[in-house]
């Protein structure tokens, strides 16, 4: 199956697939206006909410509990530096005002904060990433040069294939950033093309995509997004591995051409761990009551909206992950919804989005399962499931001041086995103290639920093209 960049690509598209985020300006009691831009026609936005009322306080602290070895642990390192977020709470007729993401005095060895990579000075020359490759009509086979080991770096430059060139370093295969500017342009309308020492920038009034030589992250319209391999130079040229390429960067600029879109009309919410599966311990409560709340709360955000949904447990009891990927696989017509909480050191803050890691990819972190070498069933929906993943991410990182944390690959149990279009989301650490606050408010859960509700409209909306070819 070629699952590639597509020949032609409509300009209808655009209708449903294009606005900007920016940069969040809300916080957590005031939801975002709708603004105009990429990711709202593409996958996300909403109508604004109105602001919750004040909340009470949380319940008290829970004695300590053990996280359940099910399947692999989660990551515990922030990515960037967190906005400021005021909330106000109420308890015992006082009045309280908390700062989420206030600076720490003191951070955790396994949440080191990142900082977001900047321009460098002007006064570094500026190179023009420009090559004579023409833009074609071809497609090609993701899987293809991708199998080998990257501890060579012979670097071969292949002939252009139907107008995508393509660099051949260590046995991968890597597309120039030209060729993918002059496959999308009739879109987005390109009018920024420069690498600056080693920062990328690819953008138009419609789209701005950032990436680092040397580095895995890409941002696009300052979403952030892991590839699975890093972007490399070569000879003046930017280059993306071509497994990223179809895996991620064509699936979220044009899924309305995803190959194995299916039609659903139901959403499959999994509220994470359960009954003897406490998961992990907050500073207000533990992860498996937070997370029955939300898988409540979205479940309610989806019906409104016209879903129909099944839940994997809608009581404080222990389903194997087994059995949640079972009723994920027997409902007809739907899409997988996980809802899980981080954990970490007390600084460690922000939201990140899972979806399954591509096959020949390895997992963003060294505990989400490694490398995918032979594939497994869930990678059937790679291309649902990385636009899915974007749709939910996109629309609640552009409504609130979250940490970006980013939409990430791993192999998670109950992604690997899904047949259906899957993501874990987690919502916010537990074990910061002001992010658990809200993570125990329902202001928190009822406006990034409807964020999400909103999200698997638009995803719908994205997909009716490729949907109605099947």
């Amino acid at each position: 199956m070629i699952i590639g960049p597509h020949s032609k690509i409509p300009r209808a598209a655009i209708a449903i697939l294009v606005a900007a985020l920016g940069t969040a300006s809300a916080d957590i009691t005031h939801a975002e206006d709708g603004k105009p831009g990429f990711f709202k026609k593409l996958f996300g936005g909403g109508k604004e909410e109105t602001p919750p009322a004040a909340e009470t306080k949380p319940a008290p602290k829970p004695a300590p509990a053990t996280k359940p070895k099910s399947e692999p642990a989660k990551t515990t390192s922030t990515s960037g530096k967190p906005p400021r977020v005021i909330i106000t709470t109420t308890g015992g007729g006082a009045k309280k005002k908390v700062e989420l993401n206030k600076p720490a005095t003191s951070t955790s060895s396994k949440a080191t904060a990142k900082t977001q990579p900047q321009p460098q000075p002007k006064t570094e020359p500026v190179k023009d990433v420009t090559s004579t490759a023409r833009r074609g009509e071809g497609e090609f086979n993701s899987d293809a040069g991708d199998r080998s080991s990257s501890r060579s770096e012979a670097v071969t430059v292949l002939p252009a294939n139907g107008g995508w060139q393509i660099v051949k370093i260590g046995g991968r295969d890597y597309v120039t950033a030209e060729s993918i500017r002059n496959f999308y342009n009739p879109v987005y309308g390109f009018n920024t093309f420069r690498l600056q020492g080693t920062h990328f920038w690819l953008g138009s009034s419609k789209l701005i995509l950032k990436a680092t030589v040397g580095s895995q992250e890409m941002l696009i319209n300052n979403i952030k997004f892991i590839l699975s391999f890093p972007v490399q130079e070569h000879n003046g040229q930017v280059l993306f591995s071509r497994l990223d390429l179809c895996k991620l960067i064509d699936p979220v600029l044009y899924p309305s051409h995803i190959q194995n879109a299916e039609y659903f009309d139901t959403v499959v919410i999994d509220a994470g761990h359960g009954g003897h599966d406490a998961g992990a311990r907050g500073v207000y409560g533990y992860e498996k009551d937070f997370a029955l709340k939300m898988a409540s709360a979205v479940g309610a955000a989806c019906k409104a909206r016209g879903f129909k949904v099944v839940y994997t447990r809608s009581t404080d009891t222990f389903i194997t992950l087994g059995g949640r990927v079972a009723i994920a696989n027997q409902t007809p017509k739907s899409i997988f919804l996980s809802f899980h909480f981080n954990s970490g050191g007390s600084a460690a803050t922000g939201i990140e989005t899972w979806a399954l890691t591509p096959q020949n990819a390895a997992a963003t972190i060294s505990r989400g399962g490694g490398f995918n070498a032979n594939g497994v069933t869930g990678n059937k929906q790679d291309s649902a499931n990385i636009a899915l993943a974007t749709a939910v991410h996109a629309s609640v990182i552009s409504r609130f001041k979250f940490v970006d944390r980013g939409i990430k690959r791993a192999q998670w149990s109950v992604l690997t086995g899904c047949k259906r279009p899957g993501i874990l989301f987690e919502g916010g650490f537990v074990t910061n103290g002001q992010e658990c606050l809200l993570v125990a408010s329902d202001s928190y859960r009822q406006q990034v639920s409807a964020a999400i509700g909103d999200a698997v409209v638009n995803y719908r909306k994205a997909l009716e093209s490729a949907m109605a070819k099947r």
